[in-house]
């Protein structure tokens, strides 16, 4: 199986296209969300990705864009969070600068289409957020189940009372959203967001084999 599943890229294109060159040619390649923002190459990350019809879990980062780029570069509203808080909304605001509202609109209509998780031959759940203690009840139409899907944290204390006991779970959840240094490896799950966009490395999975590959992050993906 020749399945790759790719932690969040935040805007860093030169270093994805590095990690790709590192896997087979056949590869299918998964994204676990957060294409944009932080890197300087957002609009170029969310075009190769749409345009080669990659698979692709919706981010925050994908919500704060839909949410607020339309209004930032045509109404001029600069009084929020994405460009205040250092949610990295400033480098993809300025990626789309030269961009016409036709061709934004695609990307954003693109992201609305986007799943809140994949569940793989009964055994991978894919998810943006750490997704484990909501397997069962992934697909209900509860405000907190969705956020959770999306915005969870592995060492999220706030809401574990609402948690399901996850050990004899044969599901196996591959996420991203949680920054680590390095792959986090426990019994069914793995975060692979290992922090592109701030110049630590860009991570891919194999699905079967576990097989981690990664790639440095790119000079040329961050801005100075």
């Amino acid at each position: 199986m020749n399945t790759f599943v790719i932690g969040d890229v935040h805007g860093c294109f030169h270093t994805l296209q590095n990690l790709i060159k590192k896997l087979p040619k056949d590869s299918d390649l998964i994204f676990v969300g957060d294409l944009c923002d932080r890197g300087k190459y957002s609009k170029e990350v969310i075009d190769f990705v749409m345009s080669n019809n990659y698979r692709c879990i919706k981010g925050n980062h994908e919500t704060y864009m839909v949410d607020f780029l339309e209004d930032v570069l045509f109404n001029n509203k600069e009084d929020i969070n994405w460009l205040k808080k250092g949610w990295g909304g400033k480098a993809t605001v300025k990626s789309y600068k030269k961009e016409d509202l036709s061709y934004i609109k695609q990307h954003l209509s693109w992201i609305e289409t986007l799943p809140a998780y994949f569940y793989i031959d009964k055994t991978y759940l894919i998810s943006h957020g750490y997704a484990l203690p909501y397997f069962k009840r992934r697909d209900s139409k509860d405000v907190e189940v969705k956020h959770a899907l999306m915005c969870n944290r592995i060492n999220d204390k706030k809401h574990k009372e609402s948690w399901e006991d996850v050990s004899d779970y044969k599901v196996i959840n591959i996420f991203g959203h949680c920054k680590f240094d390095e792959v986090l490896v426990g019994k069914n799950y793995y975060g692979i967001d290992t922090g592109c966009s701030y110049n630590n490395k860009l991570t891919a999975i194999q699905l079967g084999t576990m097989k981690i590959v990664q790639e440095e992050t790119s000079k040329l993906d961050l801005p100075k």
